[in-house]
């Protein structure tokens, strides 16, 4: 008992000192006084269930999540959520940790989900589907998420079983899988060997050209579950486990959060959507929980759970202009980046500075993608009229003399692994039975 005490009392400093650090990195996020929400956001009777991840598509959030009814669930606000229908056959009630993909070039929404320790995936024209199933793609495998780089080039992130050890592998199309097949990296740490030794739940952000993989670790029926993340110059590694692990975890009555997700409001707050259990007996009851997360001014990322404590809601004031996005989400590059702003605000005028600054109405109006040819930090916030002026963004590119790795093209055929890696979806898959010799 004195140990857990030491330990939740160090955790809680560390989440306070982290929580004043990531505070000075927040964005302006204009709340309106006196809307707020509490934690849990989807409580256990709601059926939301566990491990969920979240979509914006046109207007609304979507998130698919561990629940006994496969249902998706949508929202206008990331705080009220409504049950959706039915995503897969009854025959799937049993699959786990589905990752929720939009594809801009076909127009349809993909879900990769876990059934049976395996990584399937199905496709649907609509968030709310129906889906069909097109078959697995990694045995024994769990956890599939699906991250999209600047460049268009999709990755398929996975825990290989039973060593639960994550893995990657470049995809040639949100079904096709290429190569190389990558080890990303193995239990290591000591927070994630409390009661049962694993890593999982994967989730990708990239910020200043860094990216972040995100991932939970320890025992998901215990407190102790919490969430990490590495660093890498490529999505494929090598990558570097955060010295400050585990950055979200358990607090005084807030009992193993993790395995979430991540999107943005209008203001381009990071929020993350994740589920917590509901008490400290061991088991899989928990429910859907909501709070904001950052990138401090060191590049270090972070956030707190809270429960039963009200907080600022997102926001998604129809009136405020959405916050431009940059393109690549900054880079490490030798001779020049090519660089793209947008946002979601049809018709807005973004304009942008290349110092630093916030930009004004008499900054450069954005009219296409520009060239760097020297180190920058580009700021862009994007006007419409009759709405409120949007909030800055900030991307760091860096040029240097050093060698940049490049990312790997997907071409590769996937190759020999302590798991099978399918070149395309496999339906008709059984496992194979050695035949006994006398």
């Amino acid at each position: 008992m004195l140990l857990r005490v030491r330990f939740t009392l160090i955790l809680v400093i560390t989440s306070v000192v982290l929580l004043g650090q990531l505070a000075a990195a927040d964005v302006d996020r204009a709340t309106v006084p006196g809307q707020t929400y509490t934690n849990p956001i989807l409580p256990i009777e709601r059926g939301a269930g566990a491990d969920p991840s979240v979509l914006w598509h046109e207007g609304k959030w979507y998130f698919y999540s561990t629940n006994p009814g496969l249902n998706v669930f949508s929202s206008d606000d990331l705080v009220h959520w409504e049950k959706g229908p039915q995503l897969l056959p009854d025959d799937f009630k049993r699959l786990w940790a589905p990752d929720l993909y939009y594809h801009p070039e076909d127009g349809k929404f993909y879900n990769y989900y876990t059934k049976r320790y395996k990584i399937g995936v199905a496709a649907a024209g609509h968030p709310e589907g129906p889906f069909e199933d097109l078959g697995f793609l990694a045995i024994p495998a769990i956890d599939a998420h699906l991250f999209r780089d600047d460049d268009g080039r999709l990755y398929l992130y996975f825990t290989q079983t039973p060593s639960f050890t994550m893995y990657c592998v470049p995809m040639k199309s949100p079904t096709e899988t290429g190569g190389p097949v990558t080890k990303c990296f193995e239990i290591s740490q000591a927070w994630e060997r409390n009661s049962f030794e694993i890593n999982e739940g994967p989730w990708m952000l990239k910020h200043n050209g860094t990216y972040y993989l995100l991932y939970s670790g320890s025992d998901g029926q215990s407190v102790y579950y919490a969430i990490g993340y590495a660093t890498a110059p490529t999505p494929i590694g090598p990558w570097t486990k955060h010295a400050g692990n585990p950055v979200f975890q358990d607090l005084p009555e807030i009992f193993g959060p993790g395995h979430g997700s991540v999107t943005m409001d209008r203001t381009g707050q990071l929020w993350h959507l994740y589920h917590q259990k509901v008490s400290e007996e061991k088991g899989w009851a928990r429910d859907i929980n909501l709070d904001p997360v950052a990138f401090d001014e060191n590049g270090n990322f972070g956030g707190t759970p809270t429960r039963n404590q009200p907080q600022p809601m997102p926001v998604v004031d129809p009136d405020l202009v959405w916050i431009p996005e940059i393109r690549p989400r900054g880079a490490v590059f030798n001779d020049s980046v090519t660089v793209e702003l947008s946002t979601r605000t049809p018709g807005a005028t973004i304009r942008y500075t290349l110092d630093g600054s916030d930009p004004t109405e008499n900054s450069p109006a954005y009219s296409g993608p520009f060239v760097l040819d020297n180190s920058a930090m580009v700021s862009a916030r994007a006007w419409k009229t009759g709405m409120t002026p949007g909030t800055v963004a900030r991307q760091t590119f860096t040029q240097t003399s050093e060698a940049v790795p490049s990312n790997p093209a997907p071409d590769a055929a996937p190759g020999e692994f302590p798991f099978d890696v399918f070149e395309t979806p496999v339906k008709d898959w059984r496992p194979l039975v050695e035949k006994k010799t006398d």
